[in-house]
């Protein structure tokens, strides 16, 4: 049940008890997070009657139930929904800025280690890079544009991110900064 809920498999977890997986990804923190945001909610309600805010407030109260009892078998439309300018910030503003944040990173953190997403920045064997776009041929992410000064240093892992993993390679900190190439893997223009 807990592979399902979580949609990974054994060598994934890197042999981490239930317990220690949680610890890992802040899932206790996440899920407290997330009561917290319910709170709010509620008591942003009581004077709000926006169609809109009323329909996000049920939502997310059934989504985090609903994740909560097994139901969801991941937090996709949570980290959707907490992206920057989405349906949190867009509908709580400053008041849950701490909240959004909190719970963004770590739901971005646990996507971002699902699978290969735009954007991602990653290492392997001690060289870095940024996970590229789709290609018009190829419908998944996985081609990774390395940090070198190569004109097109591209390595493609499409389809292979368990392999990826298997080999060494891990998600690294999104602020990571890029020696040669940019957050989206053209090359850095030469200081004139």
């Amino acid at each position: 049940m807990f592979k399902r809920l979580f949609n990974i498999n054994a060598k994934h977890t890197d042999g981490l008890s239930k317990v220690d997986y949680w610890k890992k990804w802040e899932l206790f923190k996440l899920f407290d997070e997330l009561h917290k945001g319910e709170r709010l909610l509620i008591e942003i309600a009581i004077n709000n009657f926006e169609d809109q805010f009323l329909k996000f407030k049920n939502d997310y109260i059934e989504e985090l139930y609903e994740i909560e009892g097994n139901n969801v078998a991941d937090f996709t439309r949570i980290w959707e929904w907490f992206k920057p300018t989405k349906e949190w910030e867009m509908l709580l503003g400053d008041k849950g800025k701490e909240i959004g944040d909190n719970v963004f990173r770590i739901t971005d953190k646990w996507k971002r280690n699902q699978g290969f997403l735009l954007g991602t920045k990653v290492s392997l064997e001690k060289e870095c890079g940024v996970v590229l776009d789709k290609s018009e041929d190829w419908i998944e992410y996985g081609l990774i544009r390395l940090d070198t000064d190569k004109e097109n240093d591209i390595e493609d892992w499409r389809g292979l991110f368990g392999s990826f993993l298997d080999a060494g390679g891990q998600v690294i900190n999104h602020d990571h900064e890029f020696k040669f190439i940019n957050n989206d893997g053209t090359t850095k223009k030469a200081s004139s």
